[in-house]
């Protein structure tokens, strides 16, 4: 039974819904994981700015006044724009709002699952103990592949904000050593 239950119709449905799900969350999260690294190689840039920056300019002044921590990718992508580094943050800035999409490919797995159990429950005559029987291999499969699916994108939003900060600190930190270790300036 279990091995019927896994491989019903439309359990096969509801994992290829699931499966379809991850692998597009996958894709956001490995092409993010990219343009991390480049973001990460290019803060050299982000300290050369932060260091040349006037006293008195406006980003400087931005910079100072409040945390570095609220600095967001849509600042650091106007603040790196024309450098190489910005399609990097741009990129971020896309996988900020995708890991809500992430998060209802979870939920509507759990509600794929939970229609085919609802599906197969209610097509099956209840008085009818082996017709209904029959129709439990359909209930258990599509609630066993939601589930697992729910939990794998679960996971994979996770791994999404798990690196979204991580590239937030990585700014912060470069913001930080450029405004507090101003470049050499040559003497007359």
């Amino acid at each position: 039974m279990f091995w019927q239950a896994l491989f019903d119709p439309f359990s096969i449905v509801v994992l290829a819904a699931v499966l379809a799900m991850t692998a597009l969350s996958l894709g956001w999260l490995a092409g993010a994981a990219r343009h991390r690294d480049v973001l990460a190689g290019g803060l050299v840039v982000l300290r050369k700015i932060g260091a040349q920056l006037a006293e008195n300019h406006p980003i400087r002044r931005r910079l100072e006044s409040a945390p570095v921590v609220d600095l967001s990718f849509e600042e650091l992508a106007r603040l790196l724009s024309g450098q190489q580094v910005e399609p990097a943050a741009r990129a971020l800035i896309r996988l900020g709002e995708r890991i809500s999409w992430i998060e209802r490919f979870a939920q509507l797995a759990v509600h794929l699952g939970i229609l085919g159990t609802v599906f197969a429950l209610v097509s099956s005559d209840p008085t009818d103990l082996e017709g209904f029987r029959a129709s439990l291999p359909m209930a258990l499969g599509t609630t066993f592949w939601g589930l697992i699916g729910a939990i794998a994108l679960s996971l994979v939003a996770g791994a999404c904000e798990t690196l979204l900060e991580r590239a937030s600190q990585h700014v912060r930190e470069a913001l930080l050593e450029g405004l507090e270790h101003p470049p050499a300036r040559p003497e007359p």
